[in-house]
């Protein structure tokens, strides 16, 4: 499989089983407000379903991590004017990746977990790494956007795209009573993914 293939694969499928997997698969009452027993205790009633919506939910998450990478690469060693802010997506890009890896797992011990207390305590872990996703998404979307739009190969909308989820990431991180601003972020990063790898894939074919 060549590399402008694989990239697009990663951000296109990643992007549409991600969505699928947390929205419409994973366990969630819906509410901004609820605790870590009342998430675990939703993960817990159903293991079966919940393992199903985290690996499609984080797999998919994982996959545009990749391809993300991949693009953060691609503009890092042209040695153009957006390869320095390139470099630290790639960077973070990998970072997240790991991150997500150690989450499904914290997660999936909630699924298994002896206990409500148990698996209360294992959801409190994982929720105490949310801060952490947010700003890195943030600063990857933000660096990854002034990278495109500085070095010009890729349509400067989506770096204007990328640059405006990275922005509403790092404001929901700072003011909780702005988390409604996260999720718009996250289905901005699933825009930026799908349009990044359209256009990869297009530009395979020529």
């Amino acid at each position: 499989m060549q590399l402008k293939m694989q990239t697009s694969l990663t951000l296109i499928l990643g992007s549409v089983v991600s969505l699928i997997g947390w929205m419409f698969i994973y366990p969630d009452s819906g509410s901004m407000d609820a605790t870590a027993a009342e998430e675990a205790a939703e993960l817990m009633a159903d293991p079966g379903l919940s393992k199903v919506g985290m690996l499609m939910g984080f797999g998919g998450m994982g996959a545009v991590f990749v391809g993300f990478l991949n693009i953060s690469r691609k503009i890092a060693s042209g040695d153009g004017a957006g390869a320095p802010y390139a470099n630290i997506s790639a960077l973070l890009a990998v970072a997240l990746f790991v991150l997500g890896t150690l989450v499904i797992g914290i997660e999936w011990g909630v699924t298994e977990a002896g206990s409500a207390a148990t698996g209360t305590a294992l959801m409190q872990i994982s929720l105490a790494t949310e801060s952490t996703f947010t700003l890195s998404c943030g600063l990857l979307m933000l660096l990854l956007g002034i990278g495109i739009i500085l070095d010009k190969n890729f349509h400067i909308v989506i770096g204007g795209l990328s640059v405006l989820s990275g922005a509403l990431f790092l404001i929901g991180n700072i003011n909780e009573e702005l988390a409604i601003g996260g999720f718009i972020a996250w289905l901005g990063l699933m825009v930026v993914a799908v349009a990044l790898g359209v256009q990869t894939l297009r530009s395979s074919d020529n």
